[in-house]
């Protein structure tokens, strides 16, 4: 069932639900919606609800719903992604299969290496939008959230203060097998958060090396005998969070 995000005030309501933008456009144009046809309506936090499209107009989608609200939890455990931003098409396609898997948050850092240089604390408009689109394509009900640019320093601060064990995609040596760690957390029933920290496509320095290894909360990780590109890298360590250690 195809799907549009609104937000919850609407979603909650009785009146009928008017569609513009994006999502009129996705529908409209590229799925050539009709009259009658049944939608999903999601305001991205959980909440869902089918609709009916009552009326399909030059510039808008008018919908009824047909149903109660579901809320359905979030996938768990919760996973933040501490990206180190990658070049600018690999970032988008990142982000947009982060979105698809269940990633909870990404949080955007500049590092050393780091080829793309965005300012500290500014909001990625563009990679929201992939996010709602990804939401809209895999029929997800939890938008992901997608943080501020962080400086490296900003973001060891946060992941100090991270409530979880944070996986480090390392190329070093002595690292655990990331299967292996995943395994040992699972024996041990463990279902909090968890952070990923992914480098550049430099991979990090040795003194940020240093400096997340001083963090007491982080375990250096490899992803395997082959070196990742940095978005294969993310998915690799993703989807075996969840296929360990995911709640359905």
């Amino acid at each position: 069932m195809h799907t549009a995000i609104i937000d919850t005030e609407k979603l909650l309501g009785t009146h009928p639900v008017e569609l513009t933008g994006d999502d009129f456009h996705h529908f409209k144009t590229v799925l050539h919606i009709s009259q009658g046809e049944n939608i999903r309506l999601t305001d991205g936090r959980g909440n869902q609800r089918k609709a009916t499209v009552k009326s399909v107009n030059r510039n808008s989608i008018i919908c009824g719903f047909c149903g109660e609200v579901e809320t359905l939890p979030p996938l768990q455990p919760e996973v933040t992604l501490f990206q180190c931003i990658a070049k600018s098409g690999r970032m988008d396609w990142l982000v947009e299969k982060a979105q698809e898997v269940g990633v909870a948050r990404i949080v955007p850092i500049v590092s050393e290496r780091t080829v793309v240089r965005m300012k500290a604390g500014s909001e990625q408009g563009r990679w929201k939008r992939v996010t709602r689109s990804a939401l809209r394509q895999c029929g997800g009900t939890w938008l992901m959230d997608i943080g501020t640019v962080e400086s490296w320093k900003s973001a060891l601060g946060l992941m100090q203060d991270f409530d979880g064990p944070i996986l480090v995609g390392a190329l070093t040596e002595g690292c655990v097998y990331i299967g292996t760690a995943l395994q040992n957390m699972r024996e041990k029933g463990y279902t909090g958060k968890i952070g990923v920290l992914i480098g550049p496509e430099g991979d990090f320095t040795e003194s940020e090396l240093r400096e997340v290894a001083s963090l007491s909360n982080s375990i250096p990780v490899s992803m395997g005998r082959n070196v990742l590109r940095v978005e294969t890298a993310v998915l690799f360590a993703v989807a075996g969070i969840l296929s360990f250690l995911a709640e359905q």
